[in-house]
């Protein structure tokens, strides 16, 4: 078997966010996953849905600050949070279903709507709590740049097979969107919903990383809106 690529930290908006993309497998399809960094103004670095941490990932790390937290943003995203925690001693933040899910972490805090201290200056975010689905979005302020896991994905032709025909099913092929059984949850919890995507559009944004799928370096609210148009027709 092939030892997987290192990931690659790289910019997404200079100085202020980068990116690294790993290889990640999901029941059978090989969807890939993306970590984001963001610099606060304290100067410390800001970890989201981390990769597997190799040296060469961690060098780039210390090349451009100090990690000072480590966040997972949903129960399917905290895979490498133990590696980082132990490879920094930084404190981890997890969804509201990650502490029962991974007992062997000590998380400092569970994500809520309202900003950890460490980050309050430069993050809005807001916590989805509708039944299963369970992930928090987040605004980096400074730099106008939404960020999300799994609420809205993309692939098209140039994604693996198995990622562009499970698109296809799913409804997110060709586009950035909300993955139909993302739609069917949030369609049982309609006030949640429109609670959670009317203070996402209040943002000012317009760049736009996701986990699965391609960057959206600009117009990034009006994909966003897209995306999300279903929730007008409730």
């Amino acid at each position: 078997m092939s030892t997987p690529p290192d990931p690659e930290l790289v910019p997404f908006v200079p100085g202020e966010v980068w990116i690294a993309r790993a290889p990640l497998r999901f029941i059978g399809v090989q969807m890939g996953t993306r970590m984001t960094v963001c610099r606060l103004a304290s100067g410390g670095l800001w970890i989201h849905s981390p990769v597997r941490p190799t040296p060469a990932l961690c060098a780039g790390l210390d090349a451009i600050g100090t990690p000072i937290a480590v966040v997972a943003p949903n129960f399917l995203h905290h895979l490498y949070v133990g590696d980082f925690v132990a490879r920094y001693d930084v404190p981890a933040y997890g969804s509201r279903r990650l502490p029962a899910k991974r007992p062997d972490l000590a998380f400092a805090g569970v994500l809520t709507d309202t900003p950890e201290p460490l980050w309050a200056d430069d993050f809005d975010q807001v916590a989805v709590g509708a039944s299963m689905l369970d992930e928090v979005v987040f605004h980096h302020r400074r730099s106008g740049t939404l960020i999300m896991t799994d609420m809205c994905q993309q692939a098209d032709e140039g994604s693996p097979l198995s990622a562009r025909l499970a698109a296809r099913l799913a409804g997110f092929y060709g586009r950035h969107a909300a993955p139909r059984d993302i739609r069917w949850l949030l369609r049982r919890h309609r006030a949640e919903c429109k609670r959670v995507i009317e203070t996402i559009l209040s943002w000012d944004f317009d760049r736009m990383i996701v986990a699965h799928g391609a960057l959206v370096p600009t117009g990034a609210k009006a994909v966003f809106e897209r995306a999300y148009g279903f929730v007008r027709e409730w």
